[in-house]
């Protein structure tokens, strides 16, 4: 019994191991036949991380923030993320906000560019 475990564990561990590397060379051979989009990644990825340099020098910790307007893309999830990361509240009613965060999506040469602003709500 103990035998048919191990050989099921290994087989699993091996079957995994071979859909990761698929993965992997299938990625890497995607981006060597347009290397445009890595480079598309590689610009998402410095906006997520200035946005989040940004939101953390920008937001005092555990403050309630709304996300004007409310968007359906992973930039709500990372903002969320931000909040959350920060000990703060994510509100949808501008009257409880803090602050307020919008996405400004810039159409460039080289793609489409993400920035983020912050505004203080003064009550």
């Amino acid at each position: 019994m103990a035998q048919i475990l191990v050989i099921a564990l290994g087989l699993t561990s091996a079957g995994l191991a071979v859909q990761g590397a698929v993965d992997a060379g299938t990625t890497g051979f995607g981006y060597v036949r347009a290397p445009q989009d890595l480079a598309s990644q590689r610009r998402l990825h410095r906006d997520f991380e200035a946005a989040r340099a940004t939101f953390v020098a920008t937001v005092p910790q555990g403050s309630r923030v709304v996300i004007d307007p409310p968007l359906r893309h992973l930039w709500h999830q990372r903002l969320a993320e931000f909040t959350a990361l920060t000990g703060g509240t994510l509100v949808v009613d501008h009257q409880q906000a803090d602050y307020q965060v919008r996405l400004i999506e810039r159409h460039t040469s080289t793609g489409t560019r993400y920035h983020v602003e912050f505004n203080e709500i003064n009550r």
